[in-house]
Parts: C-alpha cells; structure tokens; sequence
C-alpha cells in the first residue's frame, strides 16, 4: 500500500470518527451518578498558590471590610424590599423592574438613615451594586453625577442650599450632558441658558430635535431636578458650556413642570430597571442663582465673568469617566466567576478534559482575570488622586487648576482604552460558555448589555481617544518648547533621548517580562508617535489642521491607547509597592507581568513597522503571552473565589460556587418557564392549521 493509499484511509476513519455518535471514551460526567464539577472546583481550589482569604483582604481593603460585606450580602438575601422576587429577574416586566428598582432604593435610603456603622453603610451600597445592576446605576446617576455637579462648580453658598437634600434624597436628580446629535462633543451641545436682564432669569431652551437631552438616566420617570449643561448666552454672546440647575417635576404629584418634556427612550439591552430618559426644554424660566457659579457667574446686575479656564466646565466629567474603573469590576467579576468555574466544570474531548485546560481557552479568559485584578489597585490609586485634586476644588484654585488638564486626558483615555478592553473580555467570556451564554439565566448575556448601556450612554470612546491624543500633542509641544511637564506626560520632558534609542535592546528575552522594560517600551512608543504625529499636524498648518487631524486620526488613537496602557501599568506597579512581603504579593507580580505582555502584544504591529522589534522579538512576546497565561490558569478559580461574590448575588446556574450547575441550571428554566401547558395562541393560531381537514389525504 503506497503512502497515498495510507493517508487517504488515515483520513476516512477520521472523517468517520468524527462523524459518529458512539462515545469514543467513558463519559463519567453523564453516567455516574456523582457529578465531576463539585469535585473539580474544591481539586482548584486546594490547589491554589496563594491564600484565598488574604486576597480577599486585599480587594475589599482589609479584614473589617469583608466582615461588613459578609453582613452586607446576608441583610439583602433576607430583606423582602431588597432582595429579587420569586422566579428570575430577566422575566419581570420592565414597569416590574422599574418599581422593584426605586423600592430598592427608597428601602437603601432608609437603611443609610437607621445604620450608625458607616463601614455596613458602605458595604450595603456596594452589596447592593453587585446585585442589582439597575440599582447600582440609578443611584449612581443621583449619588455621583448629579451631587458631583454641585460640589465641583457649586459655590458655598449654592452647596448649603441644595445639599442637605440631595443627600437625604428630598430632591432626586438627574446629569443632562448628552444630546440627540451629539455625545462627548460638549462644545456642539445645542440646549441653551439666555439670561434675561429684565427679570434676572435664564431661559434654557432646546432649540431643535438634535437638542434633545438624550439617555439622560432617572430622567425618564423619576428625577426632580437636573443640572443641565447649556450654551450660555449673555447680551447676545455666547459664553461657552455651563451647568444650570432645572427643575423638571414636581414632587408631590410627579406630574412634568412648565415647559418640560420627559420620555422614556424605551426598551434597552440591558438595565430596564433604570428610567433613561430624553428631556426637551420648551423657554423654561429658572432664577439666576440656578446657575453653577463656583467659575464661572453672573452678578445681579447682569454681569457675566467667564471662567479662567474653559477646561474647568468639564472637571466633572472626571470622576464620572474614573467610575469605569469601579463599574467594570463589578460586570467583570461577576462574568468571569462565572465563565472560570463553567470552563472548570465542564468537560469536553477525547479525554474528557476541562475545557479551561485548552490552551485557547485559558489564554482567552485569564487576560481578563489579570485586569480585572489591575482595575482593583489602579482605581484605589487613582481615586485617592482624584479625591487629593478635587478638594483643591474648595482650598487651593491654581492647585486645582494645574491639575485638571493631566487628570482631564487621562480620566478620557482610560474610560475609552480600558471600556474597550473590558468589552473584549466580556466577548470572551460569552464564547467562553458556548450557548449556555446566551440564555439570560447565565447572566452573560445581561452583563454584557448591561455594560454596552453604560458605555454607551456617555459618548463616543473615540472622541475621548482623540482629547486625549490632543493633550498629548499639545504637551509635547510644551516640551519641545522648553516648559517642563508633569503627571502622566512627563516622560516628555526627555523626548529627544527617548527617541533616539531605535530599536529595543534585551539583554535576555525573559527581560521582557520586566515591569521596567515594558514601560521603557511603551515610552519609547508614545514618544516617537507623538512626535510623528505633531510634525505631520504642524506641518498641515493652522489652514489644514482639521483635515491633517483627519488623515491620521487611527494613529491618534493608537498613540492615546499606548499611553493610557503606559500609565495604566505604571499606576498598578505603584499600587501593589504597599503590599510587598504579604503572601499575596507574588501573584500580584504575576498578574502585573501578564498584563505587561498584554500591552506589547496589542500593539507589536507598530513596533514591528518602525523597526523597534524584530520577528525574533515578536515571537518572544507572543511565547511570553501563552507561558503567563498558562502559569496563571493553575490560580483561576481561587482567584474569581477572591471576590466572594455568593451565588444569589451572580444569579447564573452554571457559575454556582458548588460546581454542580446542570441540576441548577435545568430548574431554574423549569422554574422560570412554566411552559407545560399550551400556549393561550395554541387555539387561535395552531390548531386551526392542525385541524384543517379539508384536502387531507392523511
């Protein structure tokens, strides 16, 4: 038989293997009546290499704080107001999830009241924003972007009117920025504040449809009061954005005020408990003091003093677009804890393997767990920035002011670079869990759109890409100018020797998993991009600036989302120095290195075109990649345990901590379903087919 003949035959029996139906192997999952997965987890978890409890101190920021979250998840299982009814909450109507959504926050609130321990204070809003996505945005939208508002461009005097009941909720609020036609492009905000002499009012009107506030949460059945970002005009002239306090409905009756028009945008992927709503200002009078005057304002006379920096009109845009941080933490963990512990269970092969131990399954979902661990220690970091800079706010104006343009880049690069990755990841995880993902009782699917809303909602991420890209421009060329930078850019003040340096030198290819080496990479990278870049726009001229930004408007992006992963890794490195020499610190070292690994292999293609790398150096990358990914597969589940979130809490069947989800899983479709009786369109609509018995030849 010639070697053909051989192959020809070698390729039938596989054809015919894989066709058949026979078992080619004893699947024990199915017949024995002992499940493999409870068996399967606790083998993970005694495995682990680091100790469980210990990382949990560390997410949640110490001991006291997990005790206060033990309590925190027990008092929303047992609290009939807090907790989901009966059944499964994907099948509540949306005026049901509506309602559940506003008891649970009305019953919060009275909690907040009655709770003397403020760390159990704490631990209930966060038990409760793991829980309840809805919730967790709709009070969100009062607690920080509405409240925010006040406290950033309030004056004292505007603070201690509003204050005490925004924080008591006698007054619910609600952030109009965004507009039918238009996101993050403030300065193409239509809506309108005209300030009327005569009778010391504004008039906040919106002048056309695209004017429109649009996906404005609570708006649409719910807020009070908004703060309205307008175009403001003054004896004719427009003086640019600024933020104006109007109230939309009054609080007795929930009827619409004079002149206020609020819709509901209608049915969305995800959070059908929060009201997104649109909002149309018809000549609606506020007094003059309803403006936000901490920068800018106008006197009784009529007097209007600008700001002394347009950028302060968007400060409070940072801390919002920080939020990502925390926001993504929550979908995220709750989507991996599922998809790590389904990719345990299940099992799948020739023989019989754990899906999590192909290589292209774990290199797809350990990524994610390694980020997910980064945004814990990177927003702690940053927030403990943001909080030092926004009380400059009310102490120190050139402080606060110094600070706000490096904090405004980076809070838009981060919101933007890292959204994108968190959606990647929750793609992952989806495909990760095959078709069980798309089933609403798996919570993938829910979190996935859940995020998409909230992303979504506030603009464009590659409008923010480009602020930051134009920061990073102009901070080069404050540079190259002999001023010295600081904050994220500083980097820039040695540009030319950066630079200089034109093709990476490793001394050994295991350097590359060096936190230090991938920084001097990524820096050389934003260095030689942002100078490309400026020479090209400068080149263009003021006349051609526009179409030149244009013309290399990808590479802009590409030089913000280098950046933003730059300073993102430098944040993490800083973050975990305070926990060197605890027996989590290893494992914290390894995730920072994966992630390393991640940010070069994202953008190889740029360092392979200007010839910083190699093929040879590529190829280490993509090796160091799959050996991270492989190392850290051995702690997967013990580190999505870290995050204790209990199972009521992940409402997924297949992500059940137990690992015995098939009995989970097909009762709670049983439960949710009930459809063993005929359906009420059987007689309308399916019998008369099936009884036509006119021209049957059965």
């Amino acid at each position: 038989m010639d070697s053909s003949t051989t192959t020809a035959l070698t390729r039938l029996v596989s054809v015919r293997n894989h066709l058949s139906i026979q078992p080619c192997f004893q699947r024990y999952a199915i017949h024995s009546d002992k499940p493999t997965g409870p068996a399967d987890l606790a083998r993970e978890r005694a495995n682990a290499s680091f100790k469980v409890e210990d990382m949990t101190e560390l997410l949640l920021r110490g001991k006291e704080n997990v005790e206060a979250m033990s309590i925190a998840y027990q008092m929303v299982q047992r609290d009939p107001d807090l907790r989901l009814p009966e059944g499964h909450h994907y099948d509540l109507t949306r005026a049901e999830d509506r309602e559940l959504t506003m008891r649970q926050i009305a019953r919060m609130i009275q909690l907040k009241k009655e709770t003397k321990d403020l760390r159990l204070q704490q631990a209930l809003f966060k038990a409760m924003t793991f829980y309840s996505e809805s919730f967790s945005m709709r009070i969100y939208v009062h607690e920080m972007l509405f409240r925010q508002a006040f406290k950033l461009f309030g004056t004292a005097e505007q603070q201690d009117k509003w204050m005490d009941d925004i924080d008591k909720w006698r007054v619910i609020g609600c952030f109009a920025m965004t507009e039918l036609g238009h996101s993050s492009n403030l300065r193409g905000l239509e809506t309108t504040s005209t300030y009327d002499h005569a009778t010391s009012e504004w008039i906040i009107h919106s002048p056309t449809l695209t004017s429109t506030k649009w996906w404005i949460g609570m708006s649409g059945e719910t807020a009070t009061h908004t703060v309205a970002i307008c175009q403001t005009i003054v004896n004719g002239e427009n003086h640019g954005i600024n933020w104006f306090i109007v109230p939309l409905r009054d609080p007795k009756t929930g009827k619409l005020l004079p002149g206020v028009t609020c819709g509901d945008i209608g049915h969305k992927s995800s959070r059908q408990g929060l009201d997104n709503g649109w909002i149309q200002f018809t000549a609606v009078r506020i007094p003059r003091d309803y403006m936000l005057m901490r920068w800018a304002s106008i006197s009784p006379e009529g007097e209007f003093s600008p700001s002394p920096n347009p950028v302060l009109s968007y400060a409070t845009l940072i801390p919002e677009r920080f939020t990502i941080l925390g926001g993504s933490q929550v979908v995220l963990s709750n989507a991996l804890t599922v998809a790590v512990r389904y990719g345990a269970v299940r099992r799948q092969g020739n023989h019989d393997e754990q899906i999590l131990d192909y290589q292209t399954h774990y290199t797809s979902l350990m990524p994610g767990v390694a980020f997910l661990y980064t945004l814990n220690v990177v927003d702690k970091v940053l927030m403990d920035k943001w909080e030092e800079v926004a009380a400059y706010a009310q102490t120190d104006a050139v402080a606060f002011m110094r600070e706000i343009p490096d904090q405004h880049g980076i809070s838009a690069g981060f919101k933007a670079a890292l959204s994108w990755y968190v959606t990647e990841i929750l793609e992952s995880c989806r495909r990760a869990c095959g078709g069980h993902a798309y089933s609403s009782y798996n919570a993938i699917a829910g979190l996935i759109g859940d995020y998409g809303v909230v992303t979504t909602g506030a603009g464009d991420n590659v409008v923010m890409m480009q602020q930051l890209a134009r920061y990073l421009i102009t901070a080069l060329k404050w540079a190259q100018e002999g001023q010295e930078v600081v904050g994220s850019v500083s980097y820039f003040n040695d540009y030319k020797k950066i630079i200089a340096n034109g093709k990476v030198n490793l001394q050994d290819p295991r350097d590359l998993s060096k936190h230090e080496v991938v920084i001097d990479i990524l820096t050389w990278a934003c260095a030689k991009k942002a100078a490309d870049l400026g020479a090209r726009l400068k080149e263009a001229g003021k006349a051609n600036f526009d179409q030149a930004w244009n013309a290399n408007q990808t590479e802009l992006v590409r030089l913000a989302d280098i950046h933003a992963w730059r300073y993102y890794l430098i944040l993490y490195q800083r973050g975990i120095e305070a926990h060197k020499g605890k027996s989590v610190y290893p494992m914290l070292v390894k995730i920072g290195q994966l992630m390393g690994t991640v940010a070069l292999k994202r953008h190889l293609e740029m360092f392979l075109e200007e010839g910083y790398f190699d093929g040879s150096h590529a190829k280490q990358v993509r090796e160091l990649f799959l050996d991270q990914c492989k190392d850290l597969r051995k702690d997967a589940v013990p580190l999505v345990d870290a995050w204790i979130i209990p199972d009521f809490v992940i409402k997924a069947p297949i992500g059940k901590y137990d690992g015995d989800i098939y009995p989970a899983y097909f009762a709670t479709v049983n439960a949710a379903q009930k459809s063993f009786d005929p359906p009420a369109y059987w007689h309308t609509h399916v019998a008369p087919m099936l009884n036509n018995k006119k021209g049957c030849k059965c």
